[in-house]
């Protein structure tokens, strides 16, 4: 979610708009305010108790020198923006912005605080989310139709291996001997279906093929779970762009098994280097993945259905893979640039 707002605060100070940040934090403990260029940075301390953090930075926000300037508040992230955002609407009369990408709504509106997001929802004038199937959800729950689907973007060159990343994808490789890498990058949480799609690849006849990637944060508790498991795995510490395109480049295959998604960024980053796709098919990953022709999608609760996935990649040939992988790229390289992503936004919320 993180890369997510960044890339959208870029590209709308980019196009010329001045935006100003309201981070809640924890790595601070007084409240602040810098001039960055085209906005400013407003750090909130994160208090004792979520009602004390909330009052507290009302009572700021009400009180920062730009207010009249605003056209209007977006909120973006979890329960403490969502629960601000609407009433701080209210009181300074700024219309409201929601942006939603993935738990923020799936979670939130089965929590003891979906009111807040119903809320939010329905006193926003515009809802942005990155899946169809969401906007469709908060249709049905809102009185409005001010709902748009907005894909995420992504610039394909950032992701392209420098020379001096050559040595390292060499020598990744050359760790997985000789076997097909299948990888799981991010924060490898529970909704990300991890476990599931470990206790199903254990059962694949070529297992031993492959092996599995796993680059990120894992709990100690899946981490020794699966590691008991008969199969080839790897585990990696969580890593910053820079690593990423060094493990993107060196490996062939790139799964993403969440039980519900948003638009994954790590869906557009293993585009944008050329790697095959297993998806779930929910939220945004099946907006993207032209099953079968593009990548492989199958039911998260359907074990049968990545077996058979598993196996078709098995029988493909070096070529079949390469011409799968490049379509994905095109695909994206085309129609999901940074560029589009930020036009839609503007094109919807210009005057």
């Amino acid at each position: 979610m993180a890369v997510s707002c960044d890339r959208l605060v870029r590209n709308f100070k980019r196009n010329g708009i001045r935006v100003h940040i309201i981070h809640f934090t924890n790595r601070k403990k007084k409240f602040s305010t810098q001039t960055v260029v085209k906005g400013t940075y407003s750090a909130v301390p994160i208090e004792s108790s979520e009602e004390f953090t909330l009052s507290l930075a009302a009572e700021f926000v009400q009180q920062l020198p730009f207010l009249d300037t605003l056209s209007y508040i977006g909120i973006f992230g979890g329960n403490l923006p969502i629960n601000l955002g609407p009433v701080l609407s209210k009181w300074i009369h700024k219309p409201l912005i929601t942006f939603i990408r993935g738990n923020d709504f799936d979670e939130g509106i089965f929590s003891k605080k979906r009111g807040h997001v119903l809320y939010a929802l329905e006193n926003s004038r515009y809802v942005f989310t990155v899946t169809k199937e969401k906007r469709e959800k908060i249709d049905s729950l809102v009185s409005h139709n001010n709902t748009y689907f907005t894909q995420n973007g992504i610039n394909t060159a950032y992701w392209k291996p420098a020379k001096s990343h050559f040595e390292n994808i060499e020598q990744l490789k050359k760790s997985f001997n000789s076997k097909i890498p299948i990888a799981f990058i991010g924060q490898l949480k529970a909704k990300k279906g991890i476990v599931n799609f470990v206790e199903t690849f254990a059962k694949f006849p070529y297992k031993n093929d492959f092996v599995l990637c796993l680059i990120g944060d894992v709990s100690d508790e899946t981490k020794t779970y699966i590691l008991d498991l008969d199969i080839n795995v790897q585990f990696f510490s969580f890593a910053n762009q820079n690593e990423l395109i060094l493990f993107y480049n060196a490996i062939d295959i790139v799964a993403i098994p969440s039980f519900y998604d948003g638009m994954p960024n790590v869906l557009l980053e293993a585009a944008a280097t050329k790697n095959m796709v297993i998806g779930a098919n929910v939220g945004g990953i099946k907006d993207v993945i032209s099953d079968k022709k593009d990548g492989f999608l199958y039911n998260p609760f359907q074990p049968n259905e990545l077996l058979d996935v598993l196996l078709q990649i098995h029988k493909m040939s070096p070529s079949e893979k390469e011409r799968m992988s490049e379509a994905l790229f095109q695909k994206i390289k085309t129609d999901y640039t940074e560029e589009i992503e930020i036009s839609n936004y503007i094109n919807i919320l210009k005057p």
